[in-house]
């Protein structure tokens, strides 16, 4: 039973650690906004953990592991983004003047342009659709959440609120992350424990 809890405390304690290293390149990504440190860091991360988990022969909770770890990283920057709008973002309203296919990658779906006109605000450049749910008209008015400074992307709507379910979504994964590092801490406690053999004793001695 003692074995369990301190096996239990070490995994919990690494998922910990592992969160507060995320939570400080996020961080570090989002004030320097260079967004490109955040998928530098889910690529190391990802190869590191598959590579630890090739070396020590784990089981399949490792790669959950690697996954719960990129949520992490995901359910961070943006709690970070909305914590931004929701403090600090300006609410502007924009009409739709012209609809037009985005260049993009190649990749997938071709997002749509949308060129518009604020109403009331300083004008805004051609805005690309997140998501299939757009659903933007010309001659439409609509509702936008900007970041005056420019540091992240404008958002669809009225100001949000703070981010509570990115919060709380942060929980389950962090659990997560600690259920794919039982099995590493059980080895690395059960070498700790492994008596060395010292010399045999004579029978009898005095």
């Amino acid at each position: 039973m003692g074995r369990r809890v301190l096996v239990g405390a070490s995994s919990a304690g690494g998922a910990l650690a592992l969160w507060a290293v995320v939570r400080l390149i996020v961080r570090m990504a989002f004030v320097a906004h260079a967004l490109w440190i955040n998928g530098l860091c889910a690529m190391a991360l990802f190869f590191a953990w598959v590579f630890l988990g090739a070396c020590w022969d784990l089981d399949i909770r490792w790669l959950l592991g690697a996954v719960c770890l990129l949520g992490v990283l995901f359910l961070q920057n943006n709690e970070l983004e909305q914590q931004l709008l929701h403090q600090h973002g300006r609410t502007e309203h924009v009409r739709v003047r012209k609809i037009q296919w985005s260049a993009g990658d190649g990749v997938g779906v071709t997002p749509r342009l949308y060129t518009v006109t604020v109403l009331d605000g300083p004008p805004l450049s051609p805005i690309e659709e997140k998501g299939p749910d757009w659903k933007w008209a010309v001659g439409g008015t609509y509702a936008v959440t900007v970041d005056p400074q420019g540091r992240v992307p404008l958002r669809r709507g009225d100001r949000p609120g703070p981010p509570v379910i990115q919060q709380f979504l942060q929980i389950p994964v962090g659990l997560g992350l600690a259920f794919a590092l039982w099995r590493p801490a059980e080895l690395l406690l059960r070498r700790q424990r492994v008596p060395s053999a010292g010399p045999a004793q004579p029978q009898g001695a005095p």
